[in-house]
């Protein structure tokens, strides 16, 4: 269209149009083309995400009072989210000037009202003792005045109830603007915690807080200072009767975006391990944005965490911080503590370590012992804390002059608690369902249905990343999916749902195995992490395959040609897949234990009958880096060490004796045939 657009004006003949207009849009053309066009799904993405923003400034903006110039950053596209942000802000700060000016005239009309009256009883006082001796020119003089102060008096009154309502006006105005800025703060944490917790998966730490922290403390910092308007009013509430609970509201409201803000702020930082073995120590971090705003800083509060079933952590999550009569689980050791003030920072936080599970009470109807695994806890960090007192904060701010308590709660992703580390794989199967699928501000810890593999894949990929450092490509991902919904084909494959079922309780069945899907999965997870990560890491090792694709892989490679793969028939197992001179497939296995024993590149290396790693690169090239040399022998001891040999294929034993009786007879193929098996060992 762009492009069109251009065409269109340079045959228009309009010159002046073609200057101001063309070369702008021909710069445009050039700078999406250049960007999207190997992408255009980003460009839909990114189109769809401006519009949207758009939209709302477009409703939270007053037409005839806002001009909408949002900041572009350094690219097209800019932060208009921030931008959302900073102009709300701009325009709140010019509210709060124009609600100062608006309170200081009402003061400045107040206090020239009490003078006038003051000085008007003054004189009737005056007037009164001093009657009798007045002549009838000065009672009537009297008279007169005090007419006119009364008529300028209804004046003051109703200029000052102007001021009244102007100043309900700019408090709805400003009740807006902060409404968009207090709503886009809860938003930025919401995305963060989203975030942190698709971490839990991939492994990616999500940003600092440290930029919500800067637009917390902005926001607080203002509804503070709006909450102070009420006090400022007190004296003129009597005189504006009739608009007092509107006044009243205005102030409530701005209570309810302070209250929102500090229970929204209060934040588990660093995430508790998902998967918690009793009696096993374990740690965790919170912080209170904007902290030092409460008054925090001072008044440090008191942390307390303790254990609560999913149910209880519904509870918590639905109370908007009026939280009463949890009923824990679970004891904590060591999850008491005053939390930590920096000068530095100017933070609010504190970092628990040693914490341990103990009494852990289950659910009573639980009846299977796999269960266990299954069952769901919140790490509950209950924040005890005392708002200093200010009269701007209770609507009643002469009532009381003691500091307010309050409970900050906040609680973790789910967790599971095992008991014995055979339940940790069962455990980190529930966890990663979890945190895979669980909708975003779910109602509770309910365990996410069935879901397509298109997505289950996707978060596979980021669980090998976390735990690998190495993502899975496609081929190997067909392979697992394929494999958990048991199919021979990879048709439409992404579409096709997997259940809880599929992924983790039913064992496997082309072919029949006596371990599930994620079983085999979590093995061979462990199995890089300890014994070949950094061959991993180098994409030298296969991995995820059939045999049956491997065996055509290595047909069309010539012979010692080999690669690597997971055992498909065993847990926690890699195979070595060899061609053998005589064109056939040998697979060769290590277990775990076989190669804490005897490391795989040394297992590699040995055996000259391996000699090209598929398809053809040779051995020393890739695998060199990783074998252990043999240790220098020590005077006065004898070297040991353990060399690995794979049983070569079987030579035709007639071809030996054909060669021994009648060498004559034995043409150059079964010579080179015969010496190549002897130069193998």
């Amino acid at each position: 269209m762009l492009k069109y657009k251009i065409n269109e004006l340079r045959n228009s003949g309009d010159m002046e149009r073609i200057i101001d207009t063309s070369q702008r849009l021909e710069e445009q053309y050039n700078l999406l083309n250049n960007t999207f066009s190997n992408n255009p799904c980003e460009f839909i993405k990114k189109m769809q995400h401006l519009l949207n923003e758009e939209t709302k400034i477009l409703r939270a903006a007053d037409t005839a009072e806002l001009e909408v110039k949002p900041i572009i950053g350094d690219t097209w596209m800019g932060d208009l989210q921030g931008s959302l942000f900073s102009l709300s802000f701009k325009h709140v700060n010019e509210l709060k000037s124009r609600i100062d000016e608006q309170i200081n005239c009402l003061d400045e009309k107040a206090d020239f009202k009490r003078l006038s009256q003051e000085e008007m009883h003054r004189k009737t006082a005056s007037f009164n003792a001093r009657q009798a001796e007045l002549t009838q020119a000065q009672r009537d003089s009297f008279k007169q005045n005090r007419d006119r102060f009364m008529r300028t008096l209804q004046g003051m009154n109703a200029q000052m109830g102007e001021v009244v309502v102007g100043l309900l006006t700019l408090f709805d105005d400003i009740l807006r603007k902060l409404k968009v800025a207090h709503d886009y703060i809860l938003k930025e944490i919401d995305d963060w915690k989203e975030e942190q917790r698709r971490g839990m998966i991939s492994g990616k730490q999500p940003p600092s807080l440290d930029y919500i922290e800067r637009d917390a403390c902005l926001l607080a910092d203002t509804l503070t200072s709006c909450a102070g308007y009420y006090a400022r009013l007190q004296d003129h509430l009597e005189e504006m009767a009739e608009n007092r609970n509107l006044i009243t509201h205005f102030h409530s409201e701005i209570l309810n975006f302070i209250r929102g803000l500090m229970y929204k702020c209060f934040i588990i930082e660093k995430q508790p391990p998902q998967v918690l073995k009793r009696d096993t120590k374990f740690s965790a971090a919170v912080r209170i944005i904007a902290g030092e705003r409460w008054g925090f800083a001072i008044k440090q509060p008191l942390l307390k965490v303790y254990l609560v079933n999913a149910e209880q952590a519904q509870a918590i999550l639905n109370s908007n911080g009026d939280v009463r009569d949890v009923q824990v689980c679970g004891d904590v050791v060591n999850g008491e503590k005053v939390m930590d003030y920096s000068t530095q920072t100017k933070t609010v936080h504190c970092h628990l370590k040693n914490m341990v599970v103990k009494k852990l009470s289950r659910a009573a109807d639980r009846r299977a012992a796999e269960l266990v695994t299954e069952e769901k806890f919140g790490v509950y960090f209950q924040c005890l804390v005392h708002v200093p007192y200010k009269e701007s904060y209770s609507p009643h701010p002469h009532s009381s002059r003691a500091d307010s308590k309050k409970t900050l709660p906040a609680v973790s992703l789910p967790v599971t608690v095992t008991v014995h580390g055979s339940q940790s794989s069962a455990a980190e199967a529930t966890i990663f369902w979890d945190n895979s699928f669980a909708p975003r501000n779910r109602d509770s810890f309910a365990h996410p249905g069935a879901q397509p593999w298109g997505e289950l894949k996707a978060r596979i990929s980021d669980c090998f990343m976390k735990n690998t450092d190495r993502y899975l490509n496609e081929d190997a991902l067909r392979y697992l999916g394929m494999k958990v919904l048991n199919l021979d084909s990879a048709d439409d494959l992404d579409s096709k749902p997997v259940s809880w079922q599929a992924f983790s309780k039913d064992t496997l069945k082309k072919p029949d195995r006596t371990f599930t899907f994620w079983e085999w999965l979590y093995s061979c997870i462990d199995l890089i992490k300890k014994h070949f990560l950094p061959m991993w890491k180098d994409n030298l090792i296969e991995g995820f395959i059939s045999k049956a694709r491997t065996e055509a892989l290595l047909k069309s490679a010539e012979p010692h040609t080999f690669l690597l793969r997971f055992s498909d028939s065993n847990q926690g197992m890699i195979s070595i897949s060899l061609k053998q001179r005589d064109e056939s497939i040998k697979h060769i296995i290590y277990s775990a234990a076989e190669l804490k024993r005897l490391d795989l590149a040394q297992r590699i290396l040995d055996p000259d009958v391996l000699r090209y790693l598929y398809p053809h690169h040779p051995k020393e090239m890739k695998f060199k880096k990783y074998y252990k040399a043999v240790k220098e022998e020590v005077p006065g001891y004898e070297k040991d060490f353990i060399r690995a040999h794979i049983p070569l294929e079987q030579v035709d034993i007639m071809k030996l004796d054909n060669l021994f009786n009648e060498p004559e007879s034995a043409n150059e193929n079964e010579l080179m045939e015969i010496i190549s098996y002897f130069d193998s060992y």
